[in-house]
Protein backbone atom coordinates (compact mmCIF):
# COMPACT_ATOMS: atom_id res chain seq x y z
CA UNK A 1 0.00 0.00 0.00
CA UNK A 2 2.94 2.72 0.83
CA UNK A 3 5.05 1.20 -2.18
CA UNK A 4 1.75 2.28 -4.50
CA UNK A 5 1.20 5.72 -2.70
CA UNK A 6 5.49 6.39 -2.84
CA UNK A 7 4.99 5.64 -6.66
CA UNK A 8 2.29 8.15 -7.23
CA UNK A 9 3.66 10.54 -5.19
CA UNK A 10 7.27 10.50 -7.04
CA UNK A 11 4.52 10.49 -10.49
CA UNK A 12 3.33 13.53 -9.36
CA UNK A 13 7.27 14.90 -8.77
CA UNK A 14 8.28 14.12 -12.04
CA UNK A 15 5.24 15.39 -13.34
CA UNK A 16 6.21 18.62 -11.20
CA UNK A 17 9.58 19.34 -12.59
CA UNK A 18 8.91 18.61 -16.51
CA UNK A 19 6.05 20.94 -16.02
CA UNK A 20 7.96 23.82 -14.08
CA UNK A 21 7.33 25.34 -10.68
CA UNK A 22 4.18 26.92 -11.17
CA UNK A 23 2.03 23.42 -11.95
CA UNK A 24 3.98 22.35 -8.73
CA UNK A 25 1.14 24.44 -6.87
CA UNK A 26 -1.36 22.92 -8.38
CA UNK A 27 -0.21 19.32 -7.85
CA UNK A 28 0.78 20.47 -3.83
CA UNK A 29 -2.82 21.86 -3.63
CA UNK A 30 -4.14 18.30 -4.87
CA UNK A 31 -2.13 16.64 -2.81
CA UNK A 32 -3.64 18.44 0.52
CA UNK A 33 -6.84 17.29 -0.43
CA UNK A 34 -6.19 13.73 -0.13
CA UNK A 35 -4.97 14.04 3.11
CA UNK A 36 -6.68 10.91 4.66
CA UNK A 37 -7.16 8.98 1.89
CA UNK A 38 -6.31 5.20 1.03
CA UNK A 39 -5.40 3.21 -2.38
CA UNK A 40 -7.87 0.65 -2.42
CA UNK A 41 -7.82 -0.32 -5.55
CA UNK A 42 -5.89 0.15 -9.20
CA UNK A 43 -7.85 -0.21 -12.57
CA UNK A 44 -8.59 1.30 -15.58
CA UNK A 45 -12.05 2.45 -17.55
CA UNK A 46 -13.55 -0.27 -19.15
CA UNK A 47 -16.45 1.99 -20.88
CA UNK A 48 -17.69 5.49 -20.14
CA UNK A 49 -21.20 6.80 -20.46
CA UNK A 50 -23.23 9.85 -19.61
CA UNK A 51 -27.20 9.43 -18.89
CA UNK A 52 -30.07 11.30 -19.64
CA UNK A 53 -29.24 13.86 -17.63
CA UNK A 54 -25.81 14.35 -18.13
CA UNK A 55 -24.37 12.53 -15.24
CA UNK A 56 -20.76 10.69 -16.27
CA UNK A 57 -20.59 7.05 -15.22
CA UNK A 58 -16.88 5.39 -15.50
CA UNK A 59 -17.55 1.59 -15.42
CA UNK A 60 -13.72 0.02 -14.22
CA UNK A 61 -12.80 -3.29 -15.33
CA UNK A 62 -13.91 -5.15 -12.69
CA UNK A 63 -17.61 -3.70 -13.18
CA UNK A 64 -17.51 -1.01 -10.73
CA UNK A 65 -19.59 1.79 -11.20
CA UNK A 66 -18.57 5.54 -10.07
CA UNK A 67 -20.50 8.93 -11.29
CA UNK A 68 -18.44 11.31 -11.50
CA UNK A 69 -18.55 15.26 -10.88
CA UNK A 70 -16.40 17.80 -13.30
CA UNK A 71 -15.55 15.28 -15.86
CA UNK A 72 -15.59 16.84 -18.92
CA UNK A 73 -13.82 14.37 -21.23
CA UNK A 74 -14.27 11.27 -21.05
CA UNK A 75 -11.65 8.47 -20.50
CA UNK A 76 -10.27 6.71 -23.08
CA UNK A 77 -10.50 2.52 -22.38
CA UNK A 78 -7.69 1.25 -20.85
CA UNK A 79 -6.73 4.30 -19.90
CA UNK A 80 -5.54 3.22 -15.38
CA UNK A 81 -7.60 4.74 -12.91
CA UNK A 82 -6.61 4.71 -9.01
CA UNK A 83 -9.26 4.37 -6.78
CA UNK A 84 -8.82 6.49 -3.05
CA UNK A 85 -11.24 5.91 -0.34
CA UNK A 86 -11.82 7.80 2.66
CA UNK A 87 -14.75 6.91 5.69
CA UNK A 88 -16.45 10.08 7.20
CA UNK A 89 -18.56 8.65 10.13
CA UNK A 90 -20.95 5.79 8.12
CA UNK A 91 -20.17 7.54 4.66
CA UNK A 92 -17.24 6.56 2.48
CA UNK A 93 -15.87 9.37 0.20
CA UNK A 94 -14.17 8.20 -2.94
CA UNK A 95 -11.61 10.07 -5.52
CA UNK A 96 -10.69 8.60 -9.10
CA UNK A 97 -7.29 9.62 -10.29
CA UNK A 98 -7.46 9.41 -14.28
CA UNK A 99 -4.95 10.99 -16.06
CA UNK A 100 -3.33 12.85 -13.56
CA UNK A 101 -6.42 14.73 -12.48
CA UNK A 102 -8.20 14.11 -9.28
CA UNK A 103 -11.48 14.08 -9.33
CA UNK A 104 -14.97 13.47 -6.55
CA UNK A 105 -16.62 10.29 -7.46
CA UNK A 106 -19.72 8.38 -6.02
CA UNK A 107 -19.98 4.91 -5.50
CA UNK A 108 -23.13 3.53 -7.41
CA UNK A 109 -23.64 0.12 -5.50
CA UNK A 110 -24.12 -3.10 -7.72
CA UNK A 111 -28.33 -4.27 -7.86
Amino acid sequence: MKKQFFTICLGVVITILGNGAVFGRDAARDLKRMIGYTIIDASWVNKTFETEDGVKIVELANGTLFKVDLLILAPLPLTDVIVFAKKFGDVMAFKLLIDNEVYDAFLIPRK
